[in-house]
């Protein structure tokens, strides 16, 4: 159920080294990712709803950001941190673009991530943020199997590609972000995103517990332990500058 709700504040103070502060329009998030932290973590646990299904839209987030965006300095922004601020329902309801705007017309410097070919829509917004914007699209595996079944609601490991492609062709700063890793071709994720960029962020799984007994019914246990995210990190290591 998406259902329309009223937040207190835009600007959340952020513990991610990229972004003093952050931002999520959403309190849950279609893209539905059985491992997110999200689900327990946050304002999401709240609400009673069922993850991947059930989202809260802060109508008036970009009303709240015009207020509080004289105070943000030249203090980077993230696009988001509990959510993927180009989930679905972006498409209908335009929040992140409304941020973005708000945001560029400040020049505040943004760093947006998500897993979605919906951001291409807001490739003029990036173009004109320039410098001052920063985009990670997440790629965490190349198999439709996994895929479907972990993050039912992502872009096509062939749609993040095309994606990274797309904005860097129209003079984005656009990288990958690998993670968490899941199960994966790890050769062949590797090689195509060398053809793109220089240097990708790997990030191991977390919070292993919420999807381990999806991992062993679909017999993708040797994933949950740290010797396999580390021979993934070997094979990026020999195409890729990793952080």
């Amino acid at each position: 159920m998406i259902k329309e709700i009223r937040a207190t504040s835009a600007l959340t103070r952020s513990r991610i080294p990229v972004a003093s502060y952050t931002i999520n329009p959403f309190v849950g998030c279609t893209v539905g990712c059985k491992y997110c932290f999200a689900r327990f973590i946050g304002a999401f646990k709240y609400t009673g709803g069922l993850w991947g299904r059930d989202v809260g839209v802060k109508r008036n987030i970009v009303e709240l950001l015009r207020r509080e965006v004289n105070s943000l300095g030249k203090a980077t922004v993230f696009l988001s941190s509990t959510c993927d601020p180009y989930q679905h329902i972006e498409e209908k309801y335009k929040l992140t673009r409304e941020l973005l705007v708000t945001l560029i017309s400040h020049r505040i410097p943004i760093f947006a991530m998500s897993k979605s070919a919906l951001i291409r829509r807001d490739v003029d917004l990036f173009k004109l943020a320039g410098e001052e914007a920063r985009v990670l699209i997440s790629i965490t595996t190349d198999r439709e199997d996994v895929r479907k079944l972990l993050e039912p609601g992502s872009s096509t490991f062939e749609e993040r590609l095309e994606t990274i492609d797309f904005l860097r062709k129209n003079c984005v700063d656009a990288g990958a972000f690998v993670g968490p890793v899941l199960p994966m071709n790890a050769e062949r994720v590797s090689e195509e995103l060398a053809r793109r960029v220089g240097t990708v962020h790997l990030d191991a799984l977390n919070y292993i517990s919420q999807v381990r007994q999806l991992y062993l019914k679909m017999g993708w246990e040797r994933w949950l332990y740290r010797e396999k995210f580390q021979e993934v990190q070997a094979v990026f290591e020999r195409r890729l500058t990793v952080e």
